[in-house]
This record gives structure tokens, sequence and C-alpha cells, in this order.
């Protein structure tokens, strides 16, 4: 966006331009969203809505690349500037450079990309790389470190520091691919799998006719455990309950799966499941299915349940 002939102090009319290069934004009052939420506390309504009742107040989910839109929020007064990060980037947010720089003297400097300097008193960097896609975890080692995605949100240039005074300014450069050291860093752990619980029977003798790890596993295992590790989050307090939803950590609308009998049911195209089988119909996840769709490499699901399977195999055999 440099070179676009804008007012270089003028916040209002950035807001705009990011708008027009297709990065959704949205007014912050200091680097926290401007507009209270609309519905009343406790409200059904509060916990569920981003965004559909039309109305202003529900923070990242209010950014649009809607230039009208923009244009009216920052004509009432001059906001700083929010921007959601497509869900092809990630950004690496750092708060103590020294922590990045023996980061960098450990793995290796990170490369040249659009970068971000903030406005607080000691400094900071966040640097936009694309998203390697899959999970990634918030925080990374050290804990000066951590990053951001869609989930998210980030205080743009040429905002203001509520607290320094000082501008956010922009290094601009071509947004760069993550090295390698850097997307293993950020990758949430393989969960741990653990043994699971075996009735007096099992452990007194070989295992029951018509059980297999995979049926252990689905009765030793929470979707908690298995989703939450990827970033899903369950919108009520009964993450087993039938009729639970669960969010995808770029989702968009207001859940992207259901719990129906025990099942998964994803109703969205941009999770790591498929939402219908071959034929058209609503497809179920069991949780070692979906266990090994997230946490298992294969070209086709089941090469990814294959090793998952070996793997189970492998630890009861310990």
């Amino acid at each position: 966006m440099s070179g676009s002939g804008i007012d270089a102090q003028c916040i209002g009319a950035h807001a705009v331009e990011y708008a027009r290069c297709g990065w959704e934004v949205f007014p912050l009052r200091g680097k926290m969203p401007a507009f209270p939420n609309p519905h009343a506390e406790a409200s059904p309504e509060r916990a569920d809505c981003k965004g559909e009742c039309g109305l202003d107040g529900h923070g990242l989910f209010d950014a649009t690349t809607d230039v009208a839109k923009v244009i009216d929020w920052w004509s009432r007064r001059t906001w700083n500037i929010g921007v959601r990060p497509p869900a092809t980037m990630f950004v690496l947010d750092v708060d103590d450079m020294e922590a990045l720089v023996r980061l960098e003297a450990e793995h290796g400097s990170l490369p040249t990309t659009l970068t971000t300097i903030s406005g607080r008193q000691a400094g900071g960097r966040h640097f936009w790389f694309w998203h390697p896609g899959g999970p990634i975890r918030a925080k990374v080692i050290p804990k000066a470190i951590e990053t951001k995605t869609r989930s998210g949100y980030l205080v743009m240039p040429p905002s203001i520091h509520p607290i320094s005074g000082n501008r956010y300014r922009r290094i601009d450069a071509p947004v760069a691919k993550p090295p390698r050291w850097l997307v293993d860093l950020i990758r949430p752990p393989v969960p741990t799998l653990r043994s699971a619980p075996r009735s007096a029977a099992l452990l007194s003798g070989p295992r029951s006719w018509g059980r297999s790890p995979a049926d252990d596993f689905n009765a030793a295992r929470t979707w908690a455990e298995i989703l939450m590790p990827h970033g899903w989050t369950c919108l009520g307090n009964d993450t087993e309950a039938d009729g639970a939803r669960w969010a995808h950590p770029a989702a968009t609308a207001k859940w992207s799966a259901t719990l129906r009998h025990g099942l998964l049911f994803v109703y969205t195209t941009s999770t790591e499941f498929d939402s219908t089988d071959g034929a058209g119909t609503t497809k179920g996840y069991t949780k070692f299915r979906a266990f090994a769709v997230l946490n298992f490499h294969g070209a086709t699901e089941s090469e990814r349940m294959s090793a998952a399977t070996k793997s189970l195999i492998a630890r009861s055999s310990l």
C-alpha cells in the first residue's frame, strides 16, 4: 500500500485504503473495540451473535472490507484501526525484541516480510507471514512471543498507542513464507495417547470379541481433548452433550459443528473435515476418526486412520 498518495497521518484514510486492498478493518478505542456489545448481559444473543443482527459492537466480527461502512465509522471520529488477519496469513507478535534475538540465534534469522512497528514505548514488532495451513498455537516459547490469526486482531498503522502516544509504523515488504523452524515451533504438540481404561475382564484376558483400539479410544477420550488442542471452542458448558456446538478457530458463522448421538457433524468446508461423504450424505465423525484426521498424516482419511490405529496398538503393547 506504499505509494498510494494518502495522508500518512490520517488514520481514517488508511482505514479506507486497507479496506480497498481487501483487509477487514474495524474501529478501536485505543487497543480495544470501539463499540460496546449491543446485546443485554447474560442474554443468548450476547454469547452467540457474531454480527448477524446487523448492529455494531461485536469486536473483530465487525471487521469488514465494505468501504462505505468504513467511511461511515471514521467520519464519526478518529478511531484507531483494528485488522482481522486474513485466513491465509498469521502474525508473529513480538513484545520483547531481545527474546527474538535469542530465538534467531538458536534457529536462524526471520526472512524480510511485511512488518508493523508497535507504538509501545519499549517497541515490539508484528511480522506477517503466509499461513502454513493446519492448526497453530497462540503461545510460542519464549513467552514474550505469540501468534495472531483470524481468531484475533492487530492494531494497524498509523494508529496511536493509547499509553505512549506513539504511532504504529509499517515497514512495507512482500509477505514471506515462514521458515521451517518457525512452523515447527508454532505447531501444537501431538497429544500423548493414553491407554484406555480396561475392565477387569480385559485386564485378565484377551481383548473381547468385537472390540478394537478405536472402540477403546472412543470410550476413553472426550471431545474437548480431541478438538481444543487444535483451537476449536465449545459454545456451551457441556462439551460432550448431545447438541453441543463447536466453533473452528477460523469460523465466520456462529458454529462449525455439532454433536449428535456421540458423533461430530461438521457443517463447513473450511475445516480439516469433510461435511459429506462421496454420495452427498451428511458425515458423522467418531472421536477416533476425528483424532486421526487432526493428528496424523496421509493422502486419504483411511491412511490417517491406519496410522492412528498403528500408534494405538504400539502404545497398548508397551
